[in-house]
């Protein structure tokens, strides 16, 4: 089952039976004559029934946009069997998110029709619901045959890789709860953005006088040529990369934070940055985005982008609103429930470090979570010794930097940049690490060796990422691989986990009490005020009860009128 995309929603269904045969109902266009098109209201009312029906089994590619499409003419789209985007991303994740065209190729052996073909290219070219139905007849039909025959090849290929499971039990069952979460969205209180909005604006003026006191002239701050012939010429501060054909000194976010240790312009520069982005970014941005028929915002939820098996979201992409920085929390409380409701945010509490101590099988790491100590003071401990002579915040700021780099795989050199000490003594505590810590060095080790042996690394689900790079002749193209290997199976597996939470509450939240928002490990609800703390406690004991792991899942949860007071 496939429709053309447009701008302004579904201009026709097509259907296919049989390999190599469709057929196309094209929908009437409010203001247009397009002879043989049909009424709306007609043609959901005949399919509906069909469409609705579970044993009728449907096969498409990225069904829940179908589903979206279907929803707003108040049908529910049921009998899922096949998403051939989903299927074609499970089998290489590292590849960008499958097209139809992509996938007809390599399982039908189909060169498909583009909508460039159809409609003519560049910025004229007409949308399809200005096109008459026999100009779309062709391109629809393909939409709903190309799925249909690449599907066995693509159940064959699930099956042989040990996917067709993970497909059929987690990524499959997501579709429908993504798409409920996307058509419920969020209200944001655009009259505090506003006032947010204002008030950055003077943030900005003030950090561009002080910018240009420090620099001793005007000068565009957006330009990467100005601000390097300020910094490095005329403040004569150290160089050390260059980028680009002119090779001009590079002004990038960490060039910047290195000059900072030198001059105070560069931290400037940074503040300068990231409350512009985030202004342009998420206050200006977000009340353009709010539905007129609903009030809120509804974001797009990627579930075939990351190679990890983490969601992302776009239009607006929520899941890069800084979380600690007063500014992020301030964009946050933005985010509110809807009269009478509250908004309760779930965040899973460490889950990659938990997921670390289960997969490692280390015995001080698995103890320390089966305990309930804290985890970075525990690790400040062994890296730094009981006489270290830091304050107990500053330990352990650094306990938690060291915690997570190791799980991305970073080197001593990136470590001592991000906690402000020399490669040899990030090396030291490094070394200090695996010594407290002995099972998760075997365990790094061991997923990189067999890594290198099979050319894929797996999560605990048996999620997979292709990484043919390990055996590459380039160093540093060998070091990147590593770094994403050893990750893999932590990252993935926590998102694993978070899906396997979502299906979960999807069935056993009260229709009143919606999922609304997904960000990395955190699910946001949105109940009537007086059914609130219980369903805090259900969904409290879903997500801990998602997985069986070595070590106890935690779950924060937080209660609020809106998100930052929610998150807590």
């Amino acid at each position: 089952m496939s429709g053309p995309p447009t701008r302004g929603g579904v201009v026709g269904l097509a259907f296919s039976t049989a390999a190599r045969s469709a057929s196309y109902v094209p929908l009437a266009q409010d203001g247009l004559d397009l002879t043989g098109s049909l009424d709306g209201g007609t043609v959901f009312g005949t399919l509906g029934p069909m469409l609705e029906d579970p044993q009728v089994r449907k096969i498409g590619h990225d069904l829940k946009r179908d589903m979206l499409w279907l929803a707003a003419h108040e049908i529910r789209l049921r009998g899922l069997e096949l998403d051939t985007m989903i299927a074609s991303y499970l089998l290489d994740a590292t590849r960008t998110t499958p097209t139809v065209e992509t996938v007809a190729l390599e399982y039908a052996g189909y060169q498909a029709l583009t909508a460039d073909t159809v409609r003519g290219k560049g910025a004229k070219a007409p949308d399809f619901d200005r096109l008459p139905p026999d100009g779309v007849l062709a391109y629809a039909c393909e939409r709903a045959d190309l799925p249909l025959q690449a599907a066995e090849p693509l159940r064959a290929r699930l099956d042989q890789e040990r996917l067709a499971e993970l497909y059929r039990e987690l990524e499959q069952p997501l579709i429908p709860v993504l798409a409920d979460i996307e058509t419920a969205g969020i209200q944001v209180a655009t009259d505090a953005l506003a006032a947010q909005s204002r008030r950055m604006d003077a943030d900005l003026s003030e950090l561009q006088s002080q910018i240009y006191t420090l620099a001793g002239e005007e000068f565009n701050i957006n330009s990467p040529r100005q601000l390097s012939a300020i910094l490095f010429e005329k403040l004569a501060l150290p160089t050390r990369k260059k980028t680009g054909k002119t090779r001009a000194a590079s002004t990038a976010a960490d060039v910047l934070e290195e000059l900072a240790q030198h001059h105070a312009l560069p931290r400037l520069v940074i503040e300068w940055r990231a409350v512009q982005k985030l202004k342009g970014t998420y206050v200006d941005a977000l009340p353009q985005l709010v539905r007129p028929d609903t009030g809120r915002v509804h974001t797009s939820f990627n579930q075939a982008v990351a190679a990890t098996g983490r969601l992302s979201s776009s239009d607006p992409n929520l899941q890069n609103i800084p979380i600690r920085t007063p500014l992020g929390r301030e964009i946050r409380r933005a985010f509110v429930a809807r009269d009478g409701h509250v908004l309760i945010s779930a965040d899973y509490s460490q889950i990659e470090l938990r997921v670390l101590a289960h997969l490692s099988a280390d015995t001080a790491l698995t103890q320390a979570f089966i305990r309930n100590e804290d985890i970075h003071d525990k690790t400040a401990l062994h890296v730094f010794g009981p006489d270290s002579g830091l304050d107990a915040h500053e330990l352990r700021r650094r306990a938690k930097i060291i915690n997570y780099a190791l799980l991305y795989g970073k080197t001593a050199f990136t470590l001592s940049r991000d906690i402000g000490v020399t490669p040899q003594a990030a090396q030291a505590f490094i070394d200090a690490y695996f010594e407290g810590y002995p099972a998760v060095r075997g365990f790094l080790d061991g997923v990189i060796d067999e890594a290198r042996e099979t050319g894929e690394v797996r999560t605990m689900f048996g999620r997979r990422r292709l990484v043919p790079e390990l055996r590459n002749r380039n160093g540093q193209i060998r070091a990147a691989a590593e770094r994403v290997t050893v990750n893999m199976p932590i990252q993935g597996t926590a998102a694993d986990i978070l899906k396997r939470a979502m299906i979960d509450l999807a069935g056993a939240l009260p229709p009143s009490a919606p999922m609304i928002l997904t960000v990395h490990d955190e699910l946001l609800i949105e109940p009537p005020r007086d059914e609130a703390d219980s369903v805090a406690d259900l969904v409290r004991d879903r997500m801990e009860r998602a997985a069986d792991l070595t070590v106890p899942l935690r779950v924060d949860v937080g209660i609020g009128e809106n998100w930052m007071a929610a998150k807590g």
